[in-house]
């Protein structure tokens, strides 16, 4: 009897606690990643094992690809691969395992600066600077600690650490943004502007640093592509530059709209380029330069029925990107010509006189394929002399005609003959065309011939110097520039759907090493990755990058010539797009 009213209380007990929610698949998987790094950390035999700990890595860095954006499990995950690395390094001695730790200890700030992990990261960077001699950089790292974060538990440790190095601890202050403003007027075309508080839709965006004794850069062009609802603008300058924003309303007295401006130094405005860039497209009325400054260069934006803008820049070469928006861009018609029915039984349904293909097509209604280099860009060349460009414009056309059959859907390409395309312009093309899926394809290549797969990327940070070297390779620059994208790419990561990305990234995968295998029996699964490509930052869309096959080696290199294979390609590449449609499809039924 006891027992029973002991039970019968507990489950009254039971029933008054709030009910939580099962763990996660992303919980789970960093659960089991971290019992294995426990496991290993247990054992005295395996923690000198190099090969154990790589096991570990690579189980910890598969959490972090496919959970990156899930607050719960992305920065535990990422600095979890970073210790194993900082521990690895008290094992093997190698300055290479050492600078991975520095690197993702970095990632976490740059990509989580507010989670519970960013002062232990900081903290963790500083003690590795002091341990390695670097007393300067422990210093700025520790101080940086104190400041930005004064309230968490690693706080009063750095304080002490600098205490010790003999320096005095700053006191807390609030950071605020310049605003940029001038006092002089304007001899050149250009209005004389001051500092203004910025309208609706003004989004202040991180400039490079760059120093006020640096050699100046010269502006060398402007550029632009024009849609009713969205114009991108780039500016090309000969080196970084620094810049500053600001902008102001409408003023009818000087029959004025209403503008945001660039303040680019230090800068020459070079002699060939026009003051005046004129689009009258509804958004931007026109783009001007002028000398503003004697090592400044003021670009003015005259607004239409702009909505939003942003502005971001890439190095390699270096340019300033502006996306204008209209009021109608962002609103999406997917999905939502379903219709209510109402059953037998009286219940509400939802329903669909529409083919399947045509009911997918509601929610991926456009898409933009994107065949890589062009023009006098060969990109990489096969063994016996194949050319990338060759292959993923044949690949690109094969894709589009069976997404228009399979899909019901409108496809356009970025580029239909051998011709060169700029990376930032074929983001643009898919903004115009306000695509629901962007799809750049390429041929992989490596100097080791004997690499061979297919793999998929999506916009993020690279964790591996292979995704670093094929981002090297796409992007045309060198992998110390790839280094510098880093310090934009969270203002960019902010307006793109990243975890759409990932999915979409790994449906095509999925697809891509399933229909390939059916004939060509084992196919490498090289996985989804992820690396800062030039040629999906700034889209406004899912959108990822396809490594189709190594045009590098003889072997992938033949079957790159085959139609058959390309047809095989781009089957699975459709099938990809098609599992996703479905899922987004089922997804917004489920809302």
């Amino acid at each position: 009897m006891v027992l029973v009213l002991f039970l019968a209380v507990a489950g009254v007990a039971d029933a008054r606690r709030p009910v939580h929610a099962a763990k996660s698949k992303a919980e789970i998987a960093y659960s089991r990643a971290r019992a294995s790094y426990d496991r290993l950390s247990r054992s005295a035999r395996l923690r000198t094992d190099r090969r154990a700990w790589i096991k570990v890595i690579n189980e910890i860095r598969r959490v972090y690809l496919s959970w990156s954006h899930d607050p719960s499990v992305g920065p535990k995950s990422l600095y979890m691969l970073a210790r194993c690395y900082r521990e690895l390094y008290g094992y093997s001695r190698g300055r290479k395992d050492l600078n991975k730790a520095v690197e993702l200890y970095s990632l976490i700030l740059e990509k989580y600066p507010h989670s519970r992990f960013a002062d232990d990261a900081l903290y963790a960077l500083g003690e590795i600077y002091l341990r390695t001699g670097r007393r300067g950089s422990a210093r700025r790292v520790f101080t940086r600690l104190v400041t930005e974060y004064p309230k968490s538990d690693k706080a009063s440790a750095a304080r002490k650490r600098l205490k010790r190095m003999g320096v005095t601890v700053p006191a807390h202050k609030a950071s605020g943004k310049r605003v940029a403003s001038s006092k002089r007027s304007n001899r050149n075309n250009v209005d004389r502007l001051e500092a203004g508080r910025g309208s609706p839709g003004f989004q202040p965006a991180k400039s490079p640093r760059v120093a006020r004794t640096s050699k100046p850069a010269i502006i060398r062009r402007i550029r632009y592509w024009s849609d009713p609802d969205y114009t991108r603008v780039v500016i090309d300058a000969s080196r970084p530059v620094a810049f500053r924003q600001g902008s102001l309303p409408a003023n009818r007295k000087r029959g004025l709209p209403r503008r945001f401006y660039l303040d680019l130094s230090p800068a020459y405005k070079s002699k060939t380029i026009k003051d005046r860039v004129k689009i009258q497209d509804g958004l931007l009325k026109s783009v001007r330069i002028a000398q503003f400054q004697p090592r400044t260069v003021r670009v003015v934006f005259d607004l239409g029925n702009t909505h939003k803008t942003r502005v971001f820049y890439l190095e390699g070469p270096f340019r300033i990107v502006v996306d204008a928006y209209g009021s109608e861009y962002a609103r999406k018609t997917a999905c939502r010509h379903e219709k209510k029915v109402i059953d037998t039984s009286g219940a509400i349904r939802t329903g669909s006189d529409l083919s399947l293909a045509q009911q997918l097509g509601l929610c991926v209604r456009r898409v933009v394929i994107d065949a890589g280099h062009g023009g006098k860009d060969p990109g990489a060349i096969g063994p016996t002399g194949l050319r990338e460009k060759d292959v993923t414009l044949r690949l690109a056309k094969k894709v589009a005609e069976k997404l228009r059959k399979r899909l019901g859907c409108r496809v356009y390409l970025t580029r239909s003959s051998d011709k060169y395309i700029g990376l930032t312009q074929r983001t643009a093309i898919a903004n115009s065309r306000k695509a629901d899926i962007f799809i750049s394809i390429h041929a992989n290549a490596a100097k080791n011939r004997r690499l061979r797969g297919v793999e998929t990327y999506f916009l993020n940070f690279a964790l591996d110097e292979d995704a670093m070297r094929v981002a090297a390779r796409e992007n045309a620059t060198s992998e110390k520039r790839i280094g510098e994208l880093k310090n934009i790419l969270n203002e960019i990561m902010k307006n793109t759907k990243v975890n759409e990305s990932s999915r979409l990234a790994t449906e095509v995968q999925n697809a891509l090493v399933k229909t390939l295998r059916k004939k060509y029996g084992t196919v490498a699964d090289l996985g989804v990755k992820q690396a800062p490509f030039f040629v999906l930052i700034g889209a406004r869309m899912p959108s990822v990058l396809v490594e189709t096959s190594f045009i590098s080696n003889r072997v992938e290199e033949r079957r790159l010539r085959s139609g058959r294979y390309l047809d095989r390609l781009a089957d699975g590449i459709v099938r990809g797009v098609l599992a996703y449609a479905e899922g987004t499809r089922t997804a917004f039924l489920k809302k």
